[in-house]
């Protein structure tokens, strides 16, 4: 597994953002894991993700806005995959359910184009950090 950092570019990262962010969203879930059902799996598993995402977010920055062209991961190659696969899968679950429930208003079109640039995103640097690709 390569143990340089990866580049993206600010279409790249506003995508990768627009994931993070939506699963940030889900936050909450993690107290009620915790305090309300008492499940101690789901709320490690939960912590485990949120860490990632909020690692992610020191390299590309918190703001939805960053005037910057270019954005280096410097995650470990082995959490970066990890995040980028559960983001990928995330992405591809909200694109499937858009074209459905939600392709006609303006404002989830904006959302959608978003998740397709995060989804390709995943794609690309997921192809890139594979080891079985290296040769």
């Amino acid at each position: 597994m390569p143990s340089t950092t990866c580049m993206i570019d600010g279409d790249q990262r506003d995508g990768l953002y627009e994931l993070v962010r939506n699963h940030l969203g889900a936050v909450g879930d993690l107290w009620i894991a915790l305090e309300i059902n008492n499940d101690f799996a789901t709320a490690e598993r939960l912590g485990l993700e949120f860490g990632k995402d909020f690692r992610l977010l020191e390299d590309i920055g918190w703001n939805g806005r960053d005037g910057r062209k270019a954005f280096e991961l410097t995650m470990p190659p082995e959490d970066l995959m990890e995040l980028l696969q559960r983001l990928h899968g995330e992405a591809e679950r909200v694109l499937l359910e858009s074209v459905t429930e939600r392709e006609s208003r303006e404002e989830d079109a904006a959302t959608n184009e978003l998740f397709r640039l995060g989804f390709d995103a995943c794609e690309e640097l997921l192809a890139d950090l594979d080891p079985r690709d290296a040769a």
